[in-house]
């Protein structure tokens, strides 16, 4: 029954990074099931605080990536705080709507997963842009917030990626090595 487990928890984890494609808190998620793992999974494999805090220390490190690339780049370029809004809400609606449609390529899930980061981009572009647009800026001024949005989308998710990675291995590795 403990392999049982182990394979649930594993696969949660997984889980819950690839929620990060979509635009939601797939790192925090890792933190939340690792927790209830540490409080009551199975005794012989489970962690200590020491990894929760790490994964949590993680998860802040992949949100500030995240939040300063698509942040600041459009702060740089003058955007407003409704252009930003509108920027996370495009984001999050591309990112479900590119995991629906993906992008043809040979192999079904990396095209979801190419689609969900690109449309999730392109969400935050045309969210930022119709947002400028809103408070009076001129349309190329209003294009050029939204492309600093998309760039900003595009390389906060690949960093909030990456440090998940590093949640992942941590997380699975520590019922086995920090037990």
């Amino acid at each position: 029954m403990i392999y049982v487990w182990l394979t649930l928890f594993i696969l949660l984890v997984l889980s819950f990074w690839l929620l990060n494609l979509f635009g939601l808190p797939g790192n925090w998620c890792i933190v939340a099931v690792s927790l209830i793992w540490m409080l009551f999974g199975p005794v012989d494999y489970r962690f200590s605080w020491i990894v929760v805090v790490a994964l949590a220390g993680l998860a802040l490190i992949g949100e500030a990536i995240e939040f300063g690339a698509s942040v600041l780049g459009t702060k740089k370029l003058g955007g407003s705080g409704r252009g930003a809004t509108l920027s996370v809400i495009g984001s999050v609606v591309g990112g479900i709507a590119g995991a629906i449609l993906g992008i043809p390529v040979p192999i079904p899930l990396v095209g979801m997963l190419i689609g969900s980061v690109l449309f999730a981009a392109v969400g935050a572009w045309i969210g930022a842009t119709i947002g400028e647009k809103w408070t009076g800026k001129s349309t190329k001024e209003s294009v050029q917030i939204g492309g600093a949005a998309f760039v900003g989308r595009l390389l906060g998710t690949i960093g909030k990626i990456a440090v998940g990675s590093s949640m992942v291995v941590l997380a699975i590795a520590a019922p086995f090595y920090f037990s």
